[in-house]
């Protein structure tokens, strides 16, 4: 994949669509969305209450309790965890349940992998620990495994192939090398884990070991552990191999929601996760292999950061790996709060998080459940002084996620017509905080009133506002690319257009997914980011959290606040914030990115291969319609708002409208994974996590499929038609 097309088709932290200027120094705050002018100050004074009460000793507290034992999905220390979620989330106001949901799980029963030629040498499969922390030693921490991997014992040569993605099998292919039969070392990252081993499997390899490379979050990058971020020799990558971009959830019941005693594939029917059996293993482990393999030299950019000059195999080295899985239907539970509306209950703004971990979990997941708890504890002192949202809150702690988003996927199956019917946006923080840059994802409709959030908290680092951090960040990122698009708009004759900070794309790895994705639903991820080298290995624990990340939990204090805010806008606005100028361009921009992409591809055709060809023109006419329906509403709004002139069926009426809006731009399902409804946002087929906008168009064109690049456009274009028709319907008088 070029550079470019990364830009376009993968865009997770910055997007280019042309909204507003944003660089001219932060100003007045920007005016609150979906407000009438006279209640922006009492909305303001009111989550300046919520903001003043939060506690990083609160925090603290929460992380050393959630992060005391591991707590992987499905197990009692799992439900323990559920249930002090659940007793803090009552004891703030919440009306508060665990559902639980039964599930077919795996644990490992035996990790074993060994280098037997030229010389036999054990391999470790669990960490060393570090000498002043406890939690770093803990015996109960499941050894290496990959979660719904595949049991096996498997005996063959060694074969490297870079991250494991379709062109580095393609490559050793026209190296002459067969990877049939052998086991695949590969690397982690660029792709999701679970499609690394799809691809090998389907390239008929025995067996797959997956390393992190230190040039990608090892000492190559910062100071390892305990000094730094990055990651130590002796760290494992635990995780899930499902196949995640085909359709998150229980793999035994894809597609419904699984129930005690309902339908269930058999194993052998499930598809959705691999049959060849793997092992993740730190670097100091792939270097004895490493070491010990022959042939060819790696091609240019497969070379990594462990100090030794990489080849490919196959063999010498010749490993034994061995990995025992128990797989059974479990239990696993969600915990579901809320705080009813005074107006409009039936209207919901949903929050979530999820709580289990691959081991202690102190930065993945439990950084932002912690938050989610702050947030609760403060919201709830204003419902203690009488205060109700005008909308009802509801607070998600997901159970199963690093599974395969299983307690969310499986919750949002079971609800689907309820949650269609009442949310109005979902807003998930995942890992809250693993580093100090501020990044948010999401629907671009959203785009706003992140901003106008992100205006009135406090950057812990810079002391100044969130927004202003967010968009420098953006500038030095994007400049080129946004001079380059203007360059090539005056060419066209079109206008140039300003820069501006937008929302990432969303892709899939986390709770948000089924509710964009399968469901419709505007959905937001924020986080504050950085280099994250303990990820899923024994030491994301609070020592790592307490000593390097965040020791005075500034940054989750500023994360619960913008949290906060963007919740209680949207509980509160008269009127949804949710502006589809902001989408309509986002798609304008993407439609002539698909433009550019098969115009650069058809120059490099090989001859005799056939051209890739595409009407766009309905697609943008649509798009455009979509723009001008979406701009009179804003205008309309505003204008209502202003005169106080909207009577309550009028407002209805509107949200109504906004709320269908995003539910208009989902299909009858994509090509090969039709749980994936959306026609703008979802996971490329071939990365699992980063997003492919215009998922009909880009993955026809990563793929280089003609035929499927030419029936993209007729969906996406009526999936347009829909949102502008619902757009307009809410502009009408």
């Amino acid at each position: 994949m070029d550079s470019r097309w990364t830009l376009v088709a993968a865009l997770v932290v910055l997007s280019l669509a042309p909204v507003a200027p944003l660089l001219a120094g932060p100003g007045p705050a920007p005016a609150l969305p979906g407000f009438r002018a006279a209640d922006a100050d009492s909305e303001r004074a009111r989550e300046a209450l919520v903001a003043a009460a939060l506690r990083p000793d609160t925090l603290r507290q929460h992380l050393r309790i959630l992060t005391e034992r591991p707590h992987v999905a499905g197990t009692p220390e799992d439900r323990a965890t559920a249930e002090y979620v659940r007793d803090r989330l009552s004891s703030y106001g919440f009306e508060t349940r665990i559902e639980a949901i039964p599930v077919y799980l795996d644990y490992p029963t035996e990790s074993r992998l060994e280098l037997i030629e030229p010389d036999r040498e054990p391999l470790a499969v669990r960490e060393r620990g570090v000498a002043w922390d406890k939690d770093a030693y803990d015996g109960t921490v499941f050894d290496a495994f990959h979660g719904y991997g595949a049991s096996g014992d498997v005996t063959a040569q060694a074969i490297y192939a870079n991250y494991g993605d379709v062109d580095d099998l393609r490559k050793l292919a026209e190296m002459g090398i067969d990877v049939r039969g052998h086991i695949l070392l590969v690397r982690y990252g660029k792709i999701f884990r679970g499609l690394k081993v799809r691809n090998a499997e389907q390239a008929g390899a025995a067996a797959v070991v997956i390393f992190s490379d230190p040039a990608d979050d090892g000492f190559a990058r910062d100071d390892p552990y305990p000094r730094g971020p990055a990651r130590p020799s002796d760290a494992i990558q635990r995780g899930s191999v499902q196949f995640l971009s085909e359709g998150p959830g229980d793999p035994s019941t894809p597609g419904w929601a699984s129930r005690a005693g309902g339908r269930r594939l058999k194993p052998a029917e499930m598809k959705g996760i691999p049959r060849t059996p793997s092992l993740p293993i730190a670097w100091a482990e792939a270097e004895k292999i490493l070491e010990a393999l022959d042939g060819p030299v790696v091609p240019a950019g497969w070379q990594g950061g462990v100090p030794l000059t990489y080849h490919v195999g196959p063999g010498p080295a010749k490993l034994h790996l061995v990995t025992r899985h128990d797989y059974a239907v479990r239990p696993i539970w969600n915990v579901i709060a809320t705080l009813r509306g005074r107006e409009r209950p039936d209207e919901w703004v949903v929050c979530g998080n999820h709580r289990d971990a691959w081991t202690y979990g102190a930065v993945d997941p439990n950084s932002g459940t912690i938050c989610m708890l702050e947030l609760a504890r403060g919201v709830g002192r204003l419902a203690r002084a009488g205060w109700r949202p005008r909308r009802t809150l509801v607070l998600c702690s997901w159970d199963g996620e690093e599974y395969g988003l299983l307690g969310s996927t499986e919750w949002c199956e079971a609800n689907a017509e309820e949650l269609q019917r009442k949310v109005v946006a979902y807003l998930n923080v995942d890992v809250a905080v693993s580093g100090k840059d501020i990044a948010a994802s999401g629907v671009h409709a959203l785009r706003d009133l992140v901003a106008s959030a992100m205006a009135d908290v406090r950057d812990p680092r810079t002391r100044g506002s969130l927004y202003q951090s967010w968009a420098d960040a953006a500038w030095k990122a994007g400049k080129s690319e946004w001079t380059r698009d203007n360059r090539e708009r005056r060419l066209r004759g079109e206008p140039e257009a300003p820069f501006a900070a937008d929302l990432g794309t969303l892709g899939s790895g986390s709770d948000y997914t089924a509710f964009v994705d399968h469901l419709g639903i505007p959905a937001l991820d924020m986080r504050f980011g950085g280099l994250n080298g303990i990820y899923h290995s024994i030491y994301d624990d609070f020592a790592y959290m307490d000593r390097v990340v965040d020791p005075g939990y500034d940054y989750h204090v500023a994360l619960t606040d913008l949290w906060t805010r963007v919740a209680l806008r949207l509980a509160e606005a008269e009127v949804l914030p949710l502006r589809y100028t902001n989408a309509a361009r986002f798609v304008l921009d993407q439609l002539q990115a698909v433009a550019d992409r098969v115009e650069d591809m058809n120059a490099t055709l090989e001859a005799g291969r056939p051209r890739f060809e595409v009407d766009l023109a309905p697609a943008r006419e649509a798009a455009s319609r979509m723009l001008r329906a979406a701009q009179a509403l804003e205008r309309a709004t505003a204008e209502g708002l202003d005169a106080n002139a909207w009577p309550p069926a009028r407002l209805a009426a509107v949200n109504a409208s906004l709320r269908d809006a995003e539910r208009a731009l989902l299909g009858a399902g994509l090509p090969g994974r039709p749980w994936f409804r959306h026609e703008i946002y979802a996971p490329g087929l071939n990365t699992g996590y980063a997003a492919v906008p215009l998922p009909r168009l880009g993955q026809a064109l990563l793929d280089q499929d003609p035929a499927a690049l030419a029936a993209g456009a007729a969906p996406l274009r009526e999936a347009l038609e829909r949102a502008a028709t619902a757009l307009e319907h809410a502009a009408a008088p």
